[in-house]
């Protein structure tokens, strides 16, 4: 039973009674549902899948995304609400005219939420090196019709050139890296372009004005993080939210650790957002260490708090 507490009665209408006594009963009443709702769309993804290759679904209002039937991350985010709090971040935190980069974009999740919110005034760079995933990235930009979009078939790391990147063959979308893949059999190698965030700043004249940066590249980050230090050591660098994945980050010989510390070597601290309270929680090395959870990083965390309290 998702949230079941052992400290609470056996008897059914005796624990919901003390949800009620404890002010709770709204929120495992909102458990309960998201519970049978998942259920239902798990089954419904299941039927899908034999009749048809993609569903467009409603993400935010005057939102679509196109979900594709192969893949683990649509999957995710059809059944599995999949980072519904980094969502509910982004909604709250990004502004019009904002400049935003999603750095591991894959199919576009957080490139349309960010493409709604910045605007016209602003706009969204995203990076999606794999050939599928790309071309799914620009499907859902173009089904949405923005123009504040920019995509770019490249990935970020420490130096420019050309790398070998493991592809998923069986819908293990979400887990394509340039280290070791942490999910999934069957994979192609497949040569694909790098540049750094430092000579993409320069190059776009961005210096000063990014808002915000998101990076999720399955152990790679702290490549990302290098090839972004002349960028992300300035005062005015943007607020970031980094993955830590203890296992990716081993199969890319680094750790969680190793991450932390860069990021604080560039002057961020380190955060969760909490939904209910719409405010930052420092996070520590400790919490940091063989867990999965993506990470606020801001050097202003007041600011940004002031900001997402706007909503």
């Amino acid at each position: 039973m998702p949230g079941y507490d052992p400290n609470r009665p056996n008897n059914p209408v005796l624990r919901w009674l003390s949800y009620l006594q404890d002010g709770i009963l709204h929120r495992r009443i909102g458990i309960r549902l998201n519970y049978i709702v998942g259920d239902l769309r798990r089954a419904r993804w299941k039927a899908m899948r034999q009749k048809r290759q993609s569903k467009d679904i409603h993400l935010l209002p005057g939102v679509r995304m196109r979900l594709f039937l192969d893949s683990e991350v649509s999957y995710a985010i059809y059944a599995k609400d999949f980072e519904v709090n980094e969502r509910k971040f982004h909604n709250a935190f990004l502004k019009p005219g904002d400049i935003y980069i999603d750095v591991g974009a894959n199919i576009g999740l957080f490139t349309l939420i960010a493409a709604h919110r910045v605007g016209k005034e602003g706009h969204v760079y995203a990076f999606e090196p794999t050939p599928t995933s790309y071309e799914r990235l620009m499907a859902n930009v173009r089904l949405n019709r923005f123009s504040n979009v920019t995509a770019y078939q490249i990935a970020l790391s420490d130096t420019s050139g050309q790398v070998e990147m493991a592809v998923s063959l069986d819908g293990y979308d979400g887990r394509n890296s340039i280290a070791t893949p942490t999910g999934g059999e069957q994979f192609s190698t497949e040569l694909v372009r790098t540049t750094t965030l430092d000579q993409f700043v320069q190059e776009q004249n961005l210096t000063g004005n990014l808002t915000m940066v998101k990076i999720d590249v399955e152990g790679w980050e702290t490549h990302v993080l290098a090839g972004g230090k002349k960028s992300l050591s300035a005062s005015e660098a943007p607020v970031l939210q980094v993955e830590f994945a203890e296992e990716a980050r081993e199969s890319a010989g680094s750790s969680s650790m190793e991450l932390y510390r860069s990021l604080t070597r560039l002057g961020y601290r380190l955060f969760i957002f909490d939904v209910m309270e719409y405010d930052l929680i420092p996070v520590s090395l400790e919490q940091v260490k063989n867990s999965h959870l993506n990470v606020i990083a801001a050097k202003n965390p007041g600011e940004v708090v002031a900001r997402i309290k706007r909503r």
